[in-house]
């Protein structure tokens, strides 16, 4: 009797990814780049830090002085050279692509926190929480955002804000299009049950932001958008590479196969 064993379909199973919640960075990662997603769960933080580039680490040298300012009660507390100091120890410019840009980010960064110290951002409220992680779960899968400070705001409400630092911040209609924004929303109203919350996205360039809420139906689609990607990605057998612009400041690119 001829042996049939060939003709068994083999069964793959998904890949057995860390029990962890899931970002909003995560779901784009994949989006973009499945390979991207997978490796990047695993690369170590020395490695990231090699491919993080002068824009990158400009924004995290402002949001590390930044939270410290506001642990400290914001910055009618805290003394703007403070501000300086504290930039001044997290800047790293040697992810610079050259010492011009260096130099000029560097400059950029000093005068940004300087505006933002004269202006009214935190003065009138009330410093609950500084880099707060949030969890909300949603469709069978936790995510978790993280918001830079949340303040207490004169009108009693709950106010989540990011800073950022980005050339073009994203408008108004792109918050509420947005699954990472949809998401600190949902984790800020899981966190605090009872407020009035809202999330504001401050661009630090335009010294405003815009401030928003989400009602039930909006919140509802971008949940459905998130776990659908999240869904695919606890089945998936295979995390193929999709090669393109992004690959050149990709955190993962030491490790990928498709630029071995």
């Amino acid at each position: 009797m001829p042996d049939r064993s060939d003709d068994v379909p083999e069964i793959v199973e998904p890949i057995d990814l860390p029990d962890r919640p899931f970002t909003a960075r995560n779901l784009a990662d994949y989006h973009q780049c499945p390979q991207k997603f997978l490796l990047s769960w695993f690369v170590p933080r020395e490695e990231t830090q090699r491919f993080l580039g002068g824009p990158a680490m400009l924004h995290q040298a402002l949001r590390e002085a930044l939270v410290d300012c506001h642990r400290l009660g914001g910055p009618a507390q805290v003394d703007p050279a403070r501000l300086a100091a504290v930039f001044d120890d997290a800047w790293d410019g040697s992810v610079c692509a050259d010492s011009l840009e260096e130099e000029r980010l560097h400059a950029q960064g000093l005068k940004l926190l300087r505006d933002y110290h004269a202006g009214d951002v935190g003065r009138s409220a009330e410093v609950i929480e500084v880099d707060l992680r949030m969890e909300v779960e949603l469709g069978g899968h936790r995510f978790v955002s993280v918001a830079d400070v949340v303040l207490r705001e004169p009108d009693g409400s709950v106010n989540g804000l990011r800073w950022l630092s980005a050339r073009k911040p994203p408008s108004a209609e792109d918050i509420f299009d947005s699954t990472g924004w949809g998401l600190f929303f949902a984790c800020m109203r899981e966190q605090f049950p009872d407020e009035d919350v809202s999330v504001t996205m401050y661009s630090l360039r335009r010294g405003g932001g815009h401030r928003a809420r989400f009602t039930d139906a909006e919140l509802e689609a971008l949940a459905r958008r998130a776990t659908r990607v999240a869904d695919r990605i606890r089945v998936a057998t295979e995390f193929p590479p999709k090669p393109d612009m992004h690959c050149r400041w990709c955190r993962a690119r030491s490790r990928c196969p498709a630029l071995g």
